[in-house]
């Protein structure tokens, strides 16, 4: 019987980077909003996010 992989804090961060560039391209399409101020501000979270699992969890830290 195969286990089935648990999700990590990266596969969830990967998740939530996608997640908040899609809800930014979707609000500057849906409200009146110029779609490259919309992907800015959705652009900030994901690059927070990107920042975090780079230099302060990078993958593989929890293993040393």
């Amino acid at each position: 019987m195969a286990t089935q992989p648990s999700l990590t804090r990266h596969d969830l961060l990967l998740a939530g980077i996608a997640l908040s560039l899609v809800l930014a391209a979707m609000l500057g399409v849906l409200l009146p909003v110029k779609l490259p101020l919309a992907l800015g501000a959705g652009s900030v979270p994901a690059t927070g996010g990107m920042g975090y699992a780079l230099f302060y969890k990078p993958p593989g830290a929890e293993n040393r």
